[in-house]
């Protein structure tokens, strides 16, 4: 292989010839003579063949957005000397170098080593693959060299950032025949006092209120209001017209944010949780209870990239087939059409309880574009026609419309109930 050094003798000497025989200049014409007498000297010697071994070890296989990950690159040299070689660790384009260098150029003698060490940092989630690894030999005037390419792929999975949603009050109305933390308005195992009762024998000890019972003498017991588990169906909406934005910064990845950040807080809770995904395909995971429910849902949020066009009959098709009906839908999209509220309206018609956030586009592309006049005036029309839509959604569902520069648990607490009351 040829280096841009010896491309550019080459040009350089063919020009000169070709000036030369223009002018009839025999003495522009001699200009051509030593590129080309380098070009002949660099060929007595061509690039060694590199023999390398690379191991590369990274810090931490799965991280989060923003979180930073050591990588460390050990180079040996299995062949012979090597006076000019140039090793490069191939990244993705989304993982950005900040402290270290993945590439040099040096020498390397017999069973020589090399070590390099840098940190990586990625802003945004995904499934990433570091590698390969790629060996460039030069002759000794670098005019030729020989590649190298080492199949040394070590994997990274970016996880997105999770919302800090501990004090929200996210749980579903309806509740299932399995303990938990959601008041069920039915006497049971609970914390919350219901009323009282004439004692019954077998009753706990514990239960009985004494204060109530010396002034009616007689024994009464205390009842509680049972405490149930409930499910939440998550989607998220990540049509092609979701994004908008920059790729760090655009509703489809602040959608994900949430939509990790509420699955947490529902099976902290001990409800169960569950995801539809509206992208290239229509992705779900069904409904499940625990921590390993949360690790399946990280799994299929980190693949989530903008894309597709499917409506929202389709989620709907999948909600009535494969989730109950006394499920909460937990509804993620930035409301960039018509469609959202067409399908929140069947939704609620149907019986589903229905609960939207929404991260407002038009905050993001506010703070992307210049503060001009005529920006203004299209950002008050386009407010106005967003304030609209969401005051026809709040009909028949709660409506969080969230500005992702602000954290999603100070949005969620101006919520008067979650869901609407009964």
């Amino acid at each position: 292989m040829r280096t841009p050094l010896s491309s550019g003798l080459a040009a350089a000497s063919m020009g000169f010839l070709l000036l030369g025989l223009a002018l009839r200049n025999w003495q522009v014409v001699l200009l051509a003579l030593p590129p080309v007498i380098v070009l002949a000297l660099g060929s007595l010697a061509p690039p060694p063949r590199p023999r390398i071994v690379a191991v590369r070890s990274l810090s931490r296989e799965r991280t989060d957005t923003g979180r930073e990950v050591d990588v460390e690159l050990l180079i040996r040299n299995e062949g012979g000397s090597l006076d000019l070689v140039e090793i490069a660790d191939i990244l993705p384009r989304e993982l950005a170098v900040i402290r270290g260098t993945n590439h040099a150029v040096v020498s390397l003698e017999k069973a020589g080593t090399l070590r390099l060490a840098y940190t990586v940092r990625s802003q945004v989630k995904g499934d990433f693959v570091l590698g390969p690894v790629r060996v460039r030999s030069f002759d000794p005037l670098a005019l030729g060299a020989h590649d190298v390419a080492l199949d040394l792929r070590s994997p990274l999975v970016v996880a997105p950032a999770m919302e800090d949603l501990r004090r929200a009050q996210l749980q579903p109305r309806r509740t299932r025949p399995w303990f938990g933390q959601v008041p069920s308005r039915r006497i049971g195992p609970g914390t919350e006092f219901w009323g009282l009762r004439e004692y019954v024998a077998g009753d706990e000890v514990r239960r009985i209120n004494w204060k109530a019972s010396a002034r009616l003498e007689r024994l009464f017991t205390n009842e509680y209001e049972g405490e149930r588990s409930g499910d939440v169906v998550i989607v998220v909406d990540a049509r092609r017209e979701s994004f908008v934005g920059t790729e760090a910064d655009n509703p489809v990845e602040h959608a994900v944010r949430a939509a990790l950040g509420i699955a947490d807080r529902v099976l902290a809770a001990k409800n169960r949780a569950g995801l539809i995904v509206q992208r290239q395909v229509i992705d779900w995971v069904p409904l499940a209870f625990g921590r390993k429910q949360l690790y399946r849902i990280v799994d299929h949020l980190v693949h989530v990239k903008p894309g597709g066009e499917w409506r929202f009959s389709h989620v709907a098709l999948v909600l009535s087939r494969f989730f109950p009906r006394d499920c909460l839908i937990v509804l993620l999209t930035p409301l960039q059409d018509r469609d959202a509220l067409t399908a929140v309206i069947g939704l609620a018609a149907r019986g589903y309880d229905v609960a939207i956030v929404s991260p407002s586009a038009l905050e993001i592309e506010r703070r992307l574009r210049a503060d001009t006049e005529e920006d203004r005036m299209a950002y008050q029309i386009l407010a106005m026609e967003r304030a609209n839509r969401v005051a026809q959604l709040r009909r028949v569902a709660q409506v969080v419309d969230w500005d992702p520069a602000t954290p999603l648990a100070l949005a969620l607490r101006r919520m008067t109930a979650w869901p609407r009351p009964a």
